[in-house]
């Protein structure tokens, strides 16, 4: 399977990846990519001449050009159920996750105008995306030539997808698994009992390669999945032993002590320390509150 990769910069995490098969994008990068975006729209070797955008998830890394671009924007868009809504109202989205993020970040000091580099709220082109096809699990779609099998894949985000080509082992995983093996947080719709279900079912397909949204292409798949899954483990298992030797405690000391956040990192991985206190709060194995204070885990 012939797949072309653009890296493109965003604020605060690096790049972040556009494809191209054929005459389809896949993603179409951060809002504040716009104008390398453009640019690379402009030259036939690199995006020019392309006629579709499918979308692996709603994300401002990922549909950012779509929303900017007025040319990506008017292009037909595909993706999977529940994405189109999302991305018409998309300044309202963008408003809900950053009032989430600040009510997490509790205890931390964070005020909302801290989103404003990542999550602008700025004037949107959602209203012009049209969707030509609205893809279901398992549902079948032809790119550049290639017949690739749908796959909902929640967990990163509840309306995320990647796309499965059988006869060359391909999968284009979006932000299921990371550069690093870690779980990646995002904003209002992320779980991690869904991402333990959603590595499992990409690992029994037995890929060759993934083809992931951030980063070069990813080999050894089985191994880089199996990391994933160990790393969710051992997170857990640490948090049910910082359960057993204290009463109560707030994630962000669990995102300092345990996990070693510094900087800028400590608010981003106690809010991954919320959604893993949460799942564990689902199994009956602690009780989760967010209050003034911060994000407080107990027994």
């Amino acid at each position: 399977m012939d797949i072309q990769r653009f890296e493109f910069q965003q604020p605060m995490w690096g790049g972040v990846n556009v494809l191209r098969v054929g005459d389809t994008l896949v993603d179409t990068g951060h809002v504040r990519s716009a104008d390398a975006v453009r640019e690379a729209l402009a030259d036939p070797n690199r995006l020019g001449g392309v006629e579709r955008v499918l979308l692996t998830h709603p994300h401002t890394d990922h549909v950012g050009g779509s929303q900017t671009i007025a040319e990506l924007a008017d292009l037909p868009h595909v993706a999977i159920e529940d994405v189109p809504s999302i991305v018409r109202d998309y300044r309202n989205y963008l408003a809900e996750a950053r009032a989430d993020m600040t009510r997490l970040g509790a205890g931390l000091g964070v005020v909302e105008s801290m989103w404003d580099t990542y999550f602008p709220l700025d004037d949107y082109h959602g209203d012009r995306i049209e969707f030509e096809r609205v893809l279901d699990d398992g549902e079948t779609l032809r790119v550049g030539g290639y017949e690739l099998e749908t796959l909902s894949t929640p967990g990163h985000s509840a309306q995320h997808a990647a796309f499965w080509h059988e006869p060359s082992g391909t999968c284009l995983s979006g932000d299921l698994v990371s550069t690093n093996g870690h779980f990646m947080y995002a904003p209002l719709y992320c779980d991690i009992g869904d991402y333990k279900r959603s590595l499992r079912r990409v690992r029994d397909l037995e890929p060759d390669r993934l083809v992931p949204m951030h980063g070069p292409t990813m080999t050894a798949p089985h191994a880089r999945i199996d990391d994933c899954l160990e790393k969710v483990e051992q997170t857990e298992e640490q948090l049910l032993a910082w359960l057993g030797e204290r009463e109560e405690f707030f994630a962000r000391e669990f995102a300092t002590e345990a996990l070693g956040a510094d900087g800028s990192a400590v608010g981003f991985l106690t809010m991954v320390v919320h959604e893993y206190a949460v799942h564990l709060e689902e199994r009956g194995k602690c009780s989760v509150a967010v209050t003034g204070d911060g994000i407080e885990v107990s027994r």
